[in-house]
């Protein structure tokens, strides 16, 4: 195994294991977002994924969390993240659905 793969972190995280200083994206839609979600979450709907950089809420640097309903777009939007540079950027499995009653 290559040190590069050794230091990749899993594309999927549970909900208990988000840390505090995370940016966390919710990419549901506008309604889906404004009915419930994590304290301090920024909606970035799945269908803007095309955003540029610059108009993201973070830096590659950062610890990047997605997630949308169930994890399906949450998933692709974390690879898509990923492909740009955003190694550290994991989707929540299970998506919101798996941790709303723990808010």
């Amino acid at each position: 195994m290559s040190e590069e793969t050794q230091h990749t972190l899993p594309l999927e995280l549970s909900f208990e294991d988000v840390t505090a200083d995370a940016i966390v994206i919710d990419c549901r839609k506008v309604d889906e977002f404004e009915d419930g979600h994590m304290q301090g979450a920024k909606n970035i709907p799945l269908q803007h994924i095309s955003v540029s950089k610059a108009s993201l809420p973070c830096s590659e640097d950062d610890n990047v969390i997605v997630y949308c309903r169930t994890g399906n777009r949450s998933l692709t939007f974390a690879t898509y993240l990923r492909s740009i540079g955003y190694e550290k950027c994991q989707s929540i499995a299970g998506g919101y659905e798996s941790f709303e009653d723990k808010l």
